[in-house]
């Protein structure tokens, strides 16, 4: 009995050893949109963060915006046999068959722009149109008590994002009710360099505009330059994604509001419902993350 007793408790010994190390061995690759903006590399630092507590290796591809790219490195990862797949997608479309296909073999966790196909396990995000909403129902009180004839507004964004798109029309519904509201066609700028030449020339045809719209983090601050570079101080703006250099702007006036997403939280939260799926747990198929909004107001809270 006592050799049973033995030899029973070495195999249990070596079966936890085994699932130790199988655990240690576990890869997720991770595609995202770039990593020359601060809110993906905040969701990079969260997901790695989470992977590190959790012993398990990332493998990261950055497409830099390159839609054709993402689907290849998501073919990639599949033939590498990573054991699940986080997947910021670009466009929200094109990566579909290749997410689809990948699917078929490990669990696929979306993050920010939602990608519309059965296959993605769970999908972790800012629902843009409401956050926009907030932003918006904002705007409106202040330009009712600062701007009550009316006002023009002007939208900066990146044309080809779903997910900027949702936060231009969330805006404009909690604008709902102003009065003589006008939205300037929306022009692109998603980089800094184009945001920056798109609001000079947005303010040459329209020297009058009383707020820009814009709804990424490099776009605010594009625009932000451009008014700082004119000495305009009567065109306000309105944002998306905070950093220390538009809180800074928030500070001197020249930004009235911003949303502040979670970023580093939301790649948290992606790893460990990708690593729950991986281990056979059940997990939710949408988590929503909450949105901060920032103004001058409560700027101090602002870390």
């Amino acid at each position: 009995m006592k050799r049973v007793s033995a030899l029973w408790v070495l195999f249990i010994a070596f079966a936890c050893l085994s699932y130790s190390a199988l655990a240690k061995d576990i890869t997720i690759g991770v595609t995202t949109i770039t990593l020359q903006h601060q809110f993906f590399i905040d969701i990079d630092e969260g997901i790695k963060s989470a992977a590190k507590e959790r012993g398990v290796k990332v493998m990261v591809n950055d497409p830099n915006q390159d839609a054709a790219k993402q689907m290849a490195a998501i073919e990639d990862f599949e033939q590498k046999g990573v054991d699940g797949m986080i997947v910021i997608s670009i466009d929200g479309v094109t990566a579909i068959p290749a997410i689809e296909d990948a699917a078929e073999s490990m669990p696929i966790v979306t993050i920010d722009a939602v990608v519309k196909s059965d296959s993605v396990t769970s999908h972790i995000g800012t629902v843009n149109e409401v956050a926009g909403f907030e932003l918006g129902k904002f705007a409106k009180e202040y330009i009712a008590e600062n701007s009550p004839e009316g006002a023009t507004i002007g939208i900066v964004t990146f044309l080809e994002s779903p997910i900027q798109q949702e936060r231009i029309e969330g805006f404009k519904r909690g604008l709902e009710g102003s009065n003589n509201i006008t939205f300037l066609n929306p022009l692109p700028g998603y980089d800094r360099e184009e945001a920056l030449n798109t609001t000079e020339a947005m303010l040459q045809a329209n020297p009058n505009l009383d707020y820009i719209f814009a709804t990424a983090e490099n776009g605010v601050i594009g625009v932000k330059a451009a008014l700082e570079s004119s000495e305009n101080n009567s065109t306000k703006i309105f944002g998306f994604d905070l950093t220390e250099e538009s809180a800074e702007g928030i500070r001197s006036g020249t930004i009235l509001a911003m949303i502040q997403q979670q970023p580093f939280e939301m790649g948290r939260i992606a790893t460990n419902i990708l690593l729950d799926s991986i281990e056979g747990k059940k997990v939710e198929k949408l988590v929503p993350t909450p949105v901060l909004l920032y103004h001058k107001g409560n700027i101090a809270e602002y870390k």
